[in-house]
């Protein structure tokens, strides 16, 4: 599907899956479609599965949203609070976007249909609002939470709930395709087609047979290759790693190796405590960014005067001599010399803003973790694919940059090719539905995506005790 074609069926007010490879534009095709429906006057809730992917779009989580929280069933004590604390923005929300919903429990994604039902007085998935979802099943999936392994005793309600499952040969613990909403909200798959970021060449030959479980001996050979190349001298290569530890150590490392005095900047912040402490644990940008002349660094947003984007690299080539310091004058490896200023990461509420912390938006770069850099695009990285540990991990890493040149591996095994066994089984199914809206949208035209008209009431009373 191209991207105009998955526009005008959102335009259309389909509740729709965003999918497709990385590069492929899912984040394009949100933020063009949240522009829109703001332009016409819609009240749009833009939201992420994780606090990571909620700082990269500016929205909040969808935890937070909704108002489930940390819970992980609902009760009618939690259906209380949330009617209490979160009635006006879900009952003023037109659209709800939630991104990266590979890493979704679908336990979640019912919990939230539960909630909004409940405070619109709907029996309609989520209440009537338009659900806009988006996120690959090949990159990271759901991390599950074990009370038993806490020594959590489950609750009655959390029993109930896993029953419910069971006897619909669900799992609760799977993707947002195994909820129990997912068959009623029947979501039009826009399983996006054209190739942005990654070379028609060797590598994305690679990404597919990957994505389709078939990778080749010379999928293998084309790979080792790469193995122990390096980047020519003059040329910054981010190194993913598997965690934290390894990326900081590597960073502070080369910033001491640098013989001058660091220029620091400290981050402000603005809003209800609790989410700016949120957004300071999510946001890419240290609290305390300290720089060097020769520092590789990072953007870590996109520039609306398109100098950079969120993943470009360059080098600190010197700071102003105006502000507390000077700001850092960056050279990026696309021949922009860009001088970089504080932006904000928000947490939004509509188009309220909730909590804000401002930056300059940059990182260290020579080292940052694979999970961190998912949903960005590297022009080079160097990594170490022998000690990745969760399905998809190797399979984000390999597609954050954009061609084979720009890939450097010191190692690589068998786990590097791993990916959710799930993801796919569920791949094909995709990609034949999202053709089939694809051939309805010529035969039909947009009006046989549009939803309900707005105001129209439900045939049905809603029944809350269906919630439990």
């Amino acid at each position: 599907m191209q991207q105009s074609e998955a526009l005008t069926i959102l335009n259309a007010g389909a509740n729709a899956f965003i999918t497709g490879a990385p590069g492929s534009g899912k984040t394009f095709v949100l933020n063009e479609f949240v522009a829109q429906a703001r332009q016409a006057g819609a009240v749009v809730a833009v939201t992420a599965s994780t606090g990571i992917a909620a700082t990269h779009i500016n929205g909040q989580t969808i935890h937070s949203w909704s108002g489930v929280g940390i819970a992980t069933c609902m009760t009618e004590s939690l259906l209380k609070r949330i009617k209490t604390r979160r009635r006006r923005q879900i009952e003023g929300t037109d659209i709800l976007v939630i991104d990266e919903v590979s890493m979704m429990h679908a336990w979640l994604f019912d919990m939230v249909d539960q909630a909004c039902r409940a405070v619109r007085h709907s029996p309609e998935p989520f209440g009537g609002i338009q659900v806009v979802l988006s996120g690959d099943f090949f990159q990271l999936p759901p991390v599950t939470r074990s009370n038993r392994a806490a020594g959590i005793p489950p609750s009655p309600e959390f029993q109930a709930a896993r029953e419910r499952y069971a006897r619909a040969g669900k799992d609760p613990d799977g993707f947002v395709t195994e909820s129990l909403v997912w068959q009623d909200l029947e979501p039009v798959i826009c399983y996006l087609t054209e190739q942005h970021r990654q070379d028609d060449g060797q590598l994305l030959t690679v990404l597919t047979d990957i994505r389709e479980g078939g990778v080749t001996q010379e999928d293998h050979d084309v790979l080792a290759t790469r193995v122990g190349a390096v980047p020519a001298p003059g040329q910054v290569a981010v190194h993913l790693f598997p965690v934290n530890k390894q990326a900081d150590t590597l960073n502070d490392q080369r910033l001491a190796s640098i013989d001058e005095q660091a220029h620091h900047y400290q981050a402000t912040s603005r809003g209800e405590a609790r989410l700016v402490e949120r957004l300071k644990k999510n946001m890419l940008a240290p609290e305390d960014l300290a720089l060097k002349t020769g520092a590789a660094v990072m953007a870590l947003r996109n520039d609306q005067d398109h100098q950079y984007v969120n993943g470009s690299i360059g080098t600190v080539s010197g700071f102003t001599s105006s502000a507390k310091g000077g700001w850092p004058i960056v050279s990026f490896q696309n021949g922009n010399v860009v001088t970089m200023k504080p932006t904000a990461w928000e947490t939004m509420d509509g188009d309220t803003v909730l909590a804000a912390v401002n930056q300059v938006p940059l990182r260290c770069a020579w080292g940052i973790t694979i999970h961190k850099s998912q949903g960005m695009t590297l022009d080079r990285a160097v990594m170490d694919l022998r000690r990745t540990f969760a399905p998809g991990m190797g399979y984000v890493a390999l597609s954050r940059v954009e061609s084979l040149d720009g890939l450097y591996l010191t190692g690589i095994n068998e786990h590097a090719f791993l990916v959710s066994p799930d993801a796919v089984v569920l791949d094909a199914g995709l990609r034949a539905e999202s053709k089939a809206a694809c051939a309805r949208l010529k035969d039909e035209g947009p009006e046989s995506f549009t939803k309900r008209a707005v105001g129209q009431e439900p045939e049905d009373e809603f029944n809350q005790d269906q919630l439990f």
